[in-house]
């Protein structure tokens, strides 16, 4: 997140830039590796060790380049079966290659190859030394392009590379690991430095609290997203985003600033996580939710601001494919009319945490962001809500601001507000959604409106799309017609015929406005009416003995 006072990025780059690759996401078989099935001794003798980078040079530079959120550096190695590791007979008559590598003092490490070819059976798995975190198996279906690979972080200063090979398999795998992520900071949520480093500021709110509650569509569509540019590894956020024809088109809205330095082969490298969230309001016992949602590469489509200079900071990228229906992931909506907001949310991924959800009741106000000479910025300031007062943190760029009808209206470019009391009700500003659609220039690389709506039909307003799984998971169905209504609304319940059931009406902070009782009478829809209750979009809950259900509700 870039702060009112930095208004550019310029990072020195004091390690090698990554060469163009591509790289595959975590699509893994599972499994354990042969070294636990038959309870081989661990190989503590193959170690290669490699030299910490000089932490005062990088704490100088991240004072003095705060954004976007910088967490790791990369190291170059030259590791091979050929000239690291051991290879050794497997009980059951295959064969094993383990390496381990160390850095002293990381918080977690990732590996990179630049060859990556398995024979079909071979299996290769990463793990911390006590295999708390194993990923893996990665196996011949993660071949691809020229034999570039990645993996995620495990947490810790040391892992183990142990590939298996089943016994008949001549082949020989390709497997050179050219350079690795020492990630110093930005990972709180790996277990083994949750005592050590707390990702984010107490005040922050999880996603899976009340306050997210009319949220959880939204919810989906956020993805935090790890940023490879400049020889460094950035955390920033980001959203999918629909776009008019309604067609699942994988577009991911982020900002520019977040772009800014990063080439079109860093961007076949940036990965993105989805669904990684808390499972409760409070944050989770050890273990942690795992990155189990992943997706690697993108080309950019458009961008606009000069790294959030000059224009609304946002960016637009495609991702390299489409996105599995198991993702069980959701399309924003928008709206690109230059229309204030009484309320609404901003939901994001600090620091490279779970994902969190920060709140606003008073209107947006349109500004400029310190620095930046066009009015292209929404203004707001977030609110104390039952389970926090969310803010945003570095990490939070380019992550989505929302309406009260839950469509996008603006991408985060940064702003002063902290958990440090003094800096709770302190400003962020957002690079309007509206600027962002056609006022950062005349052609289709820096404006939106010819990738969202490329058949021109002057759409202001289109409302979000769930891939693959219903948008709301239900434990029963409901229909809730009209939706919007203004001074009525019709409530029927399927297969609950006689069944009394308690209904509320919550607001955007999960607070109860409205409770009262209705008993489904089979195919007769029961009228409900909330005086007082003014337009914007609520949390509809009803609750049997046993199962509870919710959907949305907007009063005009």
């Amino acid at each position: 997140m870039k702060k009112a006072s930095y208004l550019s990025v310029i990072i020195l780059v004091f390690f090698a830039i990554i060469p163009s690759c591509i790289i595959l996401g975590q699509l893994s078989s599972g499994g354990v590796p042969i070294s636990t099935a038959y309870s081989l001794p661990a190989d503590d003798h193959n170690v290669i060790s490699v030299n910490s980078p000089d932490m005062d040079v990088i704490r100088n530079e991240d004072e003095r380049f705060p954004s976007p959120y910088r967490f790791a550096v990369i190291l170059p190695v030259d590791i091979n079966p050929e000239n690291s590791g051991k290879w050794e007979q497997a009980p059951d008559g295959g064969r094993i290659w383990r390496v381990s590598v160390t850095v002293p003092g990381a918080h977690a490490l990732s590996a990179y190859f630049d060859k990556f070819v398995l024979p079909e059976g071979g299996k290769v798995f990463l793990y911390d030394p006590s295999k708390t975190q194993v990923i893996g198996a990665f196996t011949s279906r993660n071949n691809v392009g020229k034999g570039y690979f990645a993996t995620e972080l495990i947490a810790g200063e040391r892992f183990i590379l142990e590939y298996n090979q089943p016994s008949g398999i001549g082949i020989a795998p390709l497997i050179h690991m050219y350079s690795i992520d020492y990630a110093y900071r930005g990972v709180g949520f790996l277990d083994n430095y949750r005592k050590a480093e707390n990702p984010t500021g107490n005040c922050e709110v999880n996603v899976k609290c009340p306050e997210g509650d009319a949220w959880q569509d939204e919810i989906k569509g956020v993805t935090q997203i790890k940023i490879r540019k400049n020889g460094s590894g950035y955390w920033c956020s980001g959203s999918l985003v629909n776009n008019v024809r309604n067609n699942d088109v994988p577009y991911v809205l982020t900002a520019d600033h977040c772009l800014f330095g990063a080439t079109a082969d860093d961007l076949q490298q940036w990965i993105f996580y989805f669904g990684f969230e808390s499972p409760t309001c409070v944050y989770p016992v050890p273990p942690y939710p795992p990155y189990s949602k992943v997706m690697t590469g993108a080309t950019l489509k458009a961008h606009g601001g000069n790294g959030g200079d000059t224009g609304s900071d946002f960016c637009l990228v495609l991702l390299n494919e489409n996105i599995p229906d198991t993702f069980n992931v959701y399309f924003n909506g928008w709206n690109r009319k230059d229309t204030t907001s009484p309320s609404g949310v901003g939901i994001h991924h600090p620091g490279g945490d779970l994902k969190k959800i920060s709140t606003y009741d008073q209107p947006l106000v349109t500004d400029n962001f310190p620095g930046n000479p066009n009015p292209c910025h929404w203004r707001v300031s977030w609110i104390a809500t039952p389970n926090g007062h969310g803010v945003t943190e570095g990490g939070s760029s380019g992550s989505p601001l929302f309406d009260n009808h839950g469509r996008i209206v603006g991408t985060l470019t940064g702003g002063d507000s902290s958990c440090d009391s003094a800096n709770l009700d302190s400003p962020d500003y957002y690079g309007k959604f509206s600027w962002s659609w056609d006022e950062n220039g005349a052609d289709s690389t820096v404006r939106l409106k010819d990738w969202l709506d490329p058949d021109n039909t002057g759409i202001q307003k289109l409302d979000g799309l769930s891939l693959g799984i219903p948008a709301l998971s239900k434990n029963f169905t409901i229909q809730l017609f009209p939706n919007p209504f203004t001074d009525q609304v019709h409530v029927k319940i399927d297969d609950r015929t006689g069944q009394t059931a308690e209904i509320e009406v919550l607001n955007l902070m999960g607070k109860t406005l409205w409770s009262g009782a209705i008993t489904p009478l089979g195919s007769s829809p029961v009228s409900l009416s909330f005086p007082g209750l003014s337009s914007g979009m609520y949390f509809l809950r009803i609750t049997f003995p046993g199962s509870v259900s919710t959907v949305k509700m907007i009063r005009q």
